[in-house]
């Protein structure tokens, strides 16, 4: 009997000893970890296929998302982060519009102007370098890098018109991708970002907050199709969004 009671508390020692460095090496990363909130206004680069629209511009875009924010090591330096963003931009560019029944006839006279409003949610995962400690300094520079998913949402909104007098509209266009990540909606892009984020050193708790610059970069064109419209009307897009979030 003596010998069983002697065994668990061995057992539960030996427990102790190898559980207790990984707790306080937990406990020691939480103290950084945080949550991120973010959001801001974005600028769209487009391009379009030439043979068939031209004069592509982009629409009014912004982006707000979340983001867990998990420190890597002990240098206060990494950090790797994961979350969602809700992403809405667009353009207008000028192409054809086929009247039902009528020969497609391609002779480059762009008469008529679409617009076209996106809807996108993102999962992005990125790895953050801070230039200075987040420990102990109270401002620190750094860069990003990273990978999203992209998923079309299905209310993407697309208006023809000529001279302000609507030709068609489609309030949950059927948009795609040219080359699809498995499913016609889905996609992904690379990102890089710089930033600065002001820090918290004291115990008070108190919010941090960040500016940040970032570009993405697309591996897929977007693209619809329509009886009215253009056949191969692919675009393009490089985009940019400068964004304020805050730490918690």
């Amino acid at each position: 009997m003596k010998i069983k009671i002697h065994s668990k508390k061995l057992c539960a020692l030996c427990a102790s000893v190898v559980i207790f460095p990984f707790f306080s090496f937990a406990q020691t990363q939480k103290k950084n970890n945080g949550n991120r909130v973010h959001f801001g206004p974005a600028i769209g680069f487009y391009t379009i296929n030439k043979n068939h629209a031209a004069s592509p511009t982009q629409r009014m875009s912004a982006l707000i998302g979340y983001s867990r924010e998990i420190m890597l090591g002990n240098s206060f330096k990494t950090f790797f982060l994961f979350g969602a963003d809700y992403f809405a931009h667009g353009l207008n560019f000028r192409s054809y519009y086929f009247e039902p029944g009528n020969i497609h006839v391609y002779n480059k006279s762009f008469d008529y102007t679409y617009s076209l409003f996106i809807h996108e949610l993102n999962i992005p995962v990125q790895f953050k370098y801070l230039f200075k400690r987040e420990n102990n300094s109270i401002r620190s520079p750094y860069i990003s890098v990273g990978y999203s998913l992209r998923y079309l949402l299905p209310f993407s909104i697309l208006k023809v018109s000529q001279n302000g007098n609507v030709s068609a509209s489609d309030a949950n266009l059927d948009l795609k991708f040219r080359t699809p990540l498995f499913y016609s909606k889905l996609n992904s892009f690379i990102t890089a970002a710089v930033g600065w984020q002001r820090n918290s050193i004291r115990k008070s708790g108190f919010l941090n907050f960040y500016v940040e610059l970032n570009v993405r970069y697309g591996f897929s064109s977007y693209y619809f199709e329509k009886e009215y419209a253009a056949s191969s009307l692919y675009i393009n897009a490089l985009q940019t969004s400068l964004q304020l979030g805050f730490k918690f």
